[in-house]
């Protein structure tokens, strides 16, 4: 009985985890679905590493402080593509 209480716990905590996390992965689609359809000029490359540091807001956060806020070098997306997504991150709302 103690093993299907904890199933029982487990499935319901893994349901409320995976509510919480729907709206964080709607903000993350959309802002990837903004910044791509602004910069049909990417390389497969940048939109692999866009696609990678969109997967979660930890990503996105440690991307936005390192490259927007101390304006350290990145190489994989620079320029203007750089500000574009800065600013689309910024605009993002969790």
């Amino acid at each position: 009985m103690q093993y299907f209480l904890s199933d029982i716990q487990q499935t319901v905590t893994g349901w409320i985890e995976t509510v919480i996390e729907i709206p964080e992965q709607q903000a993350l689609s959309s802002l990837r679905e903004r910044y791509f359809y602004n910069n049909m000029s990417l390389q497969p490359h940048q939109m692999d590493y866009v696609l990678d540091i969109t997967e979660s807001k930890e990503k996105l956060e440690a991307f936005r402080k390192f490259y927007c806020i101390k304006k350290d070098k990145n190489p994989f997306i620079y320029g203007q593509n750089l500000v574009r997504l800065c600013e689309q991150i910024k605009e993002t709302k969790f």
